[in-house]
């Protein structure tokens, strides 16, 4: 087998396995029967402490990659991270998961026209038709899904639709950071959440039993760390 056709399974395999955990995520979410501020919390304690010795054999805890700019965009792009879970994960009981997986996903229209508008990127046709197309067709998908949506339906989408924004918003401040190691931006991101989460937590008045662990820690290795290395 030459190099070109095993990179391509091994793409395939990337693909496959983003896929799964993206599409699982809402079912760890519900079976963890935590608040979304403790899943969040837990999701990013869990992965800047997988983070920390990966960080550390690759050499990116260096004074060069924390300049005031660099943090800052560091931090912001997290905090709107970590918001964006709390929001998505909140909106899960109030809808259907596929549902709101679905409407999730929008963020790469949201990344590209934001980019256009905010950071003058620049967009060619087949982007924009491809966009249309993509775009319609989710439309289309959530018509069929959501014939009788109720308030509390609407409101769990109206909810994603939020968190959707606030990662690509996320996503378009991380592409400023080009020239720092993308571990070291995701530890610095899943730090700051779960700093920034701590007060918020109801851990010991809702802990984790048993089997909902699992999925906590689930979210934490596979969802988070795993799906950034």
């Amino acid at each position: 087998m030459d190099d070109h056709h095993l990179k391509r399974k091994v793409g395939t395999l990337e693909m496959v396995v983003a896929m799964l955990l993206s599409g699982s995520i809402g079912l760890f979410v519900i079976k963890s029967g935590q608040s979304p501020v403790n899943i969040v919390f837990f999701r990013c304690l869990i992965s800047a402490l997988c983070l920390i010795p990966i960080c550390y054999f690759y050499g990116h805890f260096k004074k060069v990659y924390f300049g005031k700019k660099e943090l800052f965009l560091m931090v912001t792009s997290g905090l709107l991270i970590i918001f964006n879970w709390v929001l998505l994960f909140a909106a899960f009981p109030k809808t259907s998961i596929s549902l709101a997986t679905i409407v999730y996903h929008v963020n790469p229209f949201v990344i590209l026209f934001l980019g256009a508008l905010a950071f003058h990127e620049k967009l060619n046709k087949n982007d924009v038709l491809w966009t249309i197309v993509a775009f319609v067709g989710l439309i289309v998908i959530i018509g069929l899904g959501s014939a009788s949506v109720n308030s509390n339906e609407l409101v769990g989408l109206g909810l994603v639709l939020i968190a959707t924004t606030l990662y690509s918003i996320s996503v378009l401040i991380t592409k400023k950071l080009s020239n720092t190691p993308p571990l070291l931006i995701v530890f610095i991101q899943t730090l700051s959440g779960a700093i920034a989460m701590t007060p918020f937590m109801s851990v010991f008045e809702n802990p984790p039993i048993g089997q909902q662990w699992l999925f906590v820690v689930g979210l934490g290795v596979l969802h988070t760390h795993f799906s950034t290395i």
